[in-house]
């Protein structure tokens, strides 16, 4: 068995190695994990800030991650960001407010650039394993103000964004609360996503976004 094989059966023979990294050499900043978890495995961060102002919250960064230059903020309570294994982030920033907010990451996921995942007032974000993101994205739960109708009730309550599994994001798109984007989809560049799509095997593509291509799915490798 080859030395890389070896790792990957057993990352904890480099998670003391990569902590060294981590906390020395790497650049990053962590603040307000004494009342928080903050748990990173085996996994690279550089130039990656962390700052949790609440209690009760969780931050679980699994084996064989790589975070560059990214940002992980939270203001609450109770909340949890989840990074799965072997996932990968740059510019990436993971903001959450108020409580019991959540954002997991699937599985081999990878980001390339300047995205913003905000979950605010108890929502969720899940994204799905092996998706991938391009740069200048945005996936918002919220509205982040109030609107009200015409004798003040609020109309306008947050709502939780999901992916399946091999979701292709292109730039510059928008995601807003209440987005369901199946499985084995492609998202085109420019795209403002606004409801719950309905079938896998598409492109999706337009503001807002519709369906513009079926029986179609899509690979890593040019």
């Amino acid at each position: 068995m080859d030395i890389r094989k070896a790792i990957l059966k057993n990352p904890r023979k480099i998670e003391f190695l990569l902590w060294l990294y981590n906390k020395f050499v790497g650049g990053n900043y962590i603040k307000g994990k004494w009342e928080n978890e903050v748990i990173i495995r085996a996994s690279k961060l550089k130039r990656t800030k962390i700052i949790v102002n609440g209690k009760n919250n969780k931050i679980f960064i699994d084996d064989f991650c790589r975070l560059s230059h990214c940002k992980i903020y939270i203001a609450g309570n109770n909340n949890v960001i989840h990074l799965s294994k072997k996932t990968a982030f740059v510019e990436t920033e993971f903001h959450v407010e108020d409580d019991h907010n959540q954002i997991t990451i699937g599985h081999h996921t990878s980001v390339a650039g300047k995205t913003h995942f905000a979950a605010i007032e108890g929502t969720k974000i899940i994204v799905g394993e092996d998706c991938m993101f391009s740069s200048d994205i945005h996936f918002r739960t919220g509205d982040s103000h109030a609107i009200v109708d015409s004798v003040g009730k609020r109309i306008n309550h947050s709502e939780d964004i999901v992916l399946g599994n091999h979701v292709w994001i292109g730039t510059k798109v928008m995601c807003l609360k209440g987005v369901f984007v199946p499985s084995n989809c492609i998202v085109g560049a420019g795209t403002l996503l606004v409801k719950k799509y309905e079938g896998e095997y598409s492109i999706y593509a337009g503001t807002p976004a519709q369906q513009i291509k079926t029986n179609i799915n899509w690979t890593r490798e040019r």
